[in-house]
């Protein structure tokens, strides 16, 4: 058995010489190194506390190191975080890739090592971005629901290193069409440019994870429009006049899919690129000069 003989040096030593030895394995179940990092420091604390409190030596002052170091990892502990699982990737919950197998098309298709790829980038996205309820029944938003989502944003900038889609950190979510006080009307879709989130309706992101033949989906949309604004060095290709090839593509008139939006002006590019990534064959046939632009755009996805 290992002591420290309540010596909190040997602890740290034993602590840091470990960590580099340890088995990937291993590694790859930490999903917070900020709080393993954390704990150590904890117990500086409480042993110079100790010391201090049951000896005649002054130790006191000697706190404030600990102290100081957690205030950096509280701070920090977002990328520390974040870092840590690209090197140590923890793998994504099995029943998490079971619905995406069975619902969400793209992954469907894919092949193992893009299914590794991907399985990867959205525990990454997941822990690096923040979803939240929103509405009356506020509560955590479980974690298939989660995945859901992120899978759009995932698959979309699945041959791009920016995974995270700049500094879109915050998804709100509702169950039903919502009012925003910058759209105080009822609607599903949003992004905030300027504040960096995206807000969706889950009621009708559902029905076109579920049924992508039979609703416009609100999702690849939305993420389009932040992937726009990200990359404002693309050139994107020009889509102006071409409702009616939208209408020719899916079968949906334009006043359809402003009907699942809520919003009588949209953004066409954005949902040229929806439709893209829900009607590849169909879009390929009606515009092949535009699908050859978007392929170039997101080659991983053809």
């Amino acid at each position: 058995m290992i002591t420290f003989d309540n010596n909190v040096s040997d602890y740290l030593k034993f602590f840091w010489h470990t960590i580099p030895h340890l088995q990937a394995p291993v590694l790859m179940k930490i999903h917070s190194i900020s709080k393993v990092l954390a704990l150590p420091l904890i117990v500086a604390a409480l042993a110079i506390l100790y010391y201090t409190w049951n000896t005649s030596q002054r130790l006191s002052v000697y706190i404030f190191i600990p102290v100081i170091l957690l205030v950096v990892l509280y701070v920090f502990h977002g990328p520390l975080d974040h870092g840590w699982l690209k090197k140590f990737p923890v793998p994504l919950d099995p029943k998490l890739g079971e619905w995406l197998s069975r619902y969400f098309r793209p992954y469907a298709e894919m092949q193992e090592l893009e299914r590794q790829s991907f399985d990867q980038r959205m525990m990454l996205y997941l822990d690096g971005r923040l979803f939240q309820s929103v509405g009356s029944e506020m509560r955590e938003v479980p974690e298939d629901i989660k995945c859901m989502v992120a899978a759009h944003g995932v698959h979309m900038t699945s041959n791009y290193k920016d995974y995270l889609i700049g500094e879109y950190d915050r998804v709100f979510l509702y169950k039903h069409p919502f009012p925003t006080p910058n759209h105080p009307f009822l609607h599903t879709v949003e992004v905030n440019h300027e504040d960096g989130v995206i807000i969706l309706s889950l009621e009708q992101l559902t029905k076109a994870v579920l049924y992508p033949s039979d609703y416009f989906n609100i999702g690849y949309y939305a993420y389009g429009l932040a992937f726009m604004d990200v990359h404002k060095q693309i050139a994107f290709p020009d889509c102006q006049n071409t409702w009616m090839k939208i209408e020719d593509i899916t079968g949906w008139s334009r006043e359809k899919i402003t009907g699942v939006t809520g919003m009588e002006v949209m953004d066409l590019t954005a949902v040229h690129i929806s439709v893209f990534f829900t009607h590849k064959a169909q879009y390929r046939s009606v515009l092949p000069s535009l699908a050859t632009a978007w392929d170039k755009i997101f080659p991983a996805s053809s």
